[in-house]
This record gives C-alpha cells, structure tokens and sequence, in this order.
C-alpha cells in the first residue's frame, strides 16, 4: 500500500504553524502516538518519505520543545505561560523542567 500524501501534508501544515506562532499550537492529543504508528510500516514508505517523515518530526518536536522550556522558566519566574495546547507527554518535560529550574535556584541559593 502507498501512503497517501495527507500524513505528510498534515505534518508540514503543524511544522508551518509552530514556526509562526510564538505559543504552542493546537494539535491532536495523540499526535506523538500516531506518527509512532505511522512510522511502523517502513515498508510502505520510501526511504525519502521516511528521512522527510523524520526531518519534520523532529522539526516539530525541538520547536514545541523549545517553547515548553521557555513556559517553564516563565513560571519559575512568576508568569503565567498559556499551557492549553501542550499535550500530556509535553506536560510531563514542562514539570520536570520546573523541578530541574527550582533545584537550580536552590542550589545558587536564589531566594524567591
């Protein structure tokens, strides 16, 4: 079976939008747990389609990535970052970032 185009186009329209949008967009709640499955079937794609495939997943990922660190250091600091598009799995690098921010501060004795 050949995989259609909609997957890919898919991928590049949230790769588009999270490099324009400076807080996380929206996505589906099992983005990470579909392009896994997506990926399953190397065989169904070519070895093009997987190296895109992978390029813009992790072009996606290191951008959200990015904007979840900057939340965490936003909070850490006293703001109030808009978490409303962050998904479970990025939930859990948001609080382990406030931890690992917080011991930081601790340990370079930084009252708050």
């Amino acid at each position: 079976m050949k995989v259609d185009e909609t997957p890919y186009r898919t991928l590049r329209k949230i790769q588009l939008s999270e490099e324009k949008v400076p807080l996380l967009t929206k996505i589906d709640k099992n983005f990470y747990s579909q392009i896994s499955e997506y990926q399953k079937n190397p065989d169904d794609l070519s070895e093009r389609e997987i190296q895109d495939i992978e390029r813009i997943v992790s072009s996606v990922y290191g951008i959200r990535e990015k904007k979840i660190v900057q939340a965490a250091l936003s909070k850490i600091r006293g703001g109030k970052p808009d978490l409303k598009n962050m998904l479970d799995e990025e939930k859990k690098l948001f609080d382990s970032d406030i931890d690992s921010l917080l011991q930081s501060r601790k340990n370079f004795v930084i009252k708050d």
